[in-house]
């Protein structure tokens, strides 16, 4: 059986296209990144606009082609964080059924949580993650922290906080007020989240914040997922890319690291913010990045099935 996942996120949609296997894991045909930035304003207008709608439809017109030429036997698409705040969220779903014949399930934060864990996952050998780990989903909208023991889940927390959502609230200049503003703000959300999570002896990051803080770590001209997946980085290093990149204009960010998409270097600032955050919460020094994620996990249930 073929299947495709596909990821309709606050600031990306993703798509995931396999073949079930005999072997443990499936066989990955394709998988897609595309950015449309579907939650533009989310935060502040609670609606899906007709230009972020727009964007979304010219990427599922292409997603709906490769489905196609791909004899894909189902499709299984979901919304996140974008979708659930937005009150025009059933009207731009039905639209979504309308336009492209595709149902689209809205995952729950704990539900968001629980799958982002086994995709970040995926694919890795358990005895390389003995004791507690952390994974962590640097979205858009929210960011989902999950905890489990020896790979096996066991809670997470989905939080109001993305790359988009603190980037619009509080980043809209580099002043210094407005960044502390922002680390304070986001510091207060992870811990009246995580209090009741254990601490964790690991932790992994997935989405495009991680992705892209590993291409500037490896200086990449061009983006080389066989390199970029199983970075470790340390929270000096990441200490200092948030400097730099606070220091520069977003102009100078993509034209002194090419390999960060044009589209997602605006927000990269806000959800490097997080991810330090979380792991000063944590009390952890390195996060290692994985390409993997939220998509992988939803294949694997529904593989399962």
């Amino acid at each position: 059986m073929r299947i495709a996942v596909i990821d309709i996120g606050t600031n990306t949609v993703l798509m995931l296209m396999a073949q079930s296997s005999t072997d443990s894991l499936p066989i990955i045909i394709r998988d897609e990144h595309s950015i449309a930035r579907l939650g533009e304003g989310v935060d502040n207008t609670k609606h899906i606009s007709e230009e972020a709608y727009n964007r979304f439809s010219e990427i599922m017109k292409r997603y709906s082609n490769l489905i196609s030429i791909s004899n894909i036997d189902r499709v299984v698409a979901f919304a996140t964080s974008a979708m659930r705040d937005a009150e025009n969220r059933q009207s731009i779903i039905s639209r979504i059924q309308e336009d492209f014949g595709i149902s689209i399930e809205l995952l729950s934060g704990d539900d968001e949580a629980h799958w982002s864990f086994c995709g970040a996952l995926y694919g890795l050998k358990t005895e390389q993650f003995r004791g507690s780990i952390a994974t962590i989903d640097i979205g858009g909208g929210s960011t989902e922290i999950s905890i489990g023991t020896d790979c096996v889940f066991h809670s997470g927390t989905s939080i109001d906080i993305g790359a988009v959502r603190i980037k619009e609230r509080f980043l809209s200049s580099n002043m210094e007020d407005s960044i502390l503003k922002a680390r304070s703000y986001i510091r207060t959300q992870l811990v009246e989240a995580t209090t009741t999570l254990p601490k964790p002896h690991s932790l992994i990051a997935v989405a495009g914040t991680p992705t892209s803080l590993a291409a500037m770590k490896h200086q990449l001209r061009e983006f080389d997922v066989t390199i970029v997946d199983g970075t470790t980085i340390e929270i000096d290093e990441l200490s200092r890319l948030i400097d730099e990149m606070f220091s520069i204009t977003v102009g100078e960010l993509i034209s002194r690291y090419p390999a960060i998409s044009p589209a997602r270097a605006d927000i990269l600032p806000a959800g490097s913010l997080i991810l330090y955050e979380a792991m000063v919460q944590m009390g952890l020094e390195q996060v290692r990045v994985s390409t993997k994620g939220l998509r992988y996990g939803i294949l694997l249930r529904e593989l399962s099935k």
